[in-house]
Parts: C-alpha cells; structure tokens; sequence
C-alpha cells in the first residue's frame, strides 16, 4: 500500500508549477517587447522581408512538387507512393499561391 505522502506528492508538485507561472506570468508581461516588435525598421522594409520569405517559400514547393512527380513509387512509406498525383497537385498550387501571395504584396 503506498503511503499518503507518495500519492500527494506529485500532485503537490504539479499544483505549486502551475501556480507559480500563472502568477509569474503578469509580473513578467511587461519586462519583454511584443510580437509587433520583433523586426525592425519601417513598414517598406518589413513588406520586402515578407516578399522574400513568400519567393522562398514558393521555390521550396515548387521543388517539392517536381521531386512528387519525379519520385513516386520509390518508398512505400511515404505518401508519394500512392496518392504522388494530388501531393504534386497541392505543392504546385501552394507555390502558386505564394508567388501569388508576393506579388500582391508591393
């Protein structure tokens, strides 16, 4: 039979972690910048980071769509193997939507 303090112990524990952060967290609120300030400069510069990182991400789909196609059927455990058609198809429509996505930006 296990003793009283064995069982109460671990939740006595959990009890104290948790009470400790949800006090802690309004003491620390204000002691870090916001999310808003995590790049800086102005707005122009922010829009051409947000461009470049669209123009990436539609070249990595755009490899990744080429490389469905080009290696389906060669790993039964992948997806490719047997749905290779609409992986392809929705990594080709994801690097669309990003370019897409970059140009409306400007």
């Amino acid at each position: 039979m296990k003793s009283k303090l064995t069982v109460m112990l671990p939740w006595f524990v959990f009890i104290l972690v948790f009470a400790l952060l949800m006090l802690s967290d309004p003491l620390m609120a204000n002691k870090f910048e916001t999310i808003g300030g995590g790049v800086q400069g102005s707005t122009k510069i922010k829009v051409e980071y947000l461009k470049t990182i669209a123009y990436v991400a539609s070249g990595i789909f755009l490899i990744a769509g080429i490389l469905a196609i080009a290696l389906h059927n060669r790993n039964a455990q992948t997806l490719n193997y047997t749905m290779w058609k609409s992986s392809a198809a929705m990594f080709f429509i994801l690097s669309i939507g990003m370019v897409a996505a970059g140009y409306f930006m400007s």
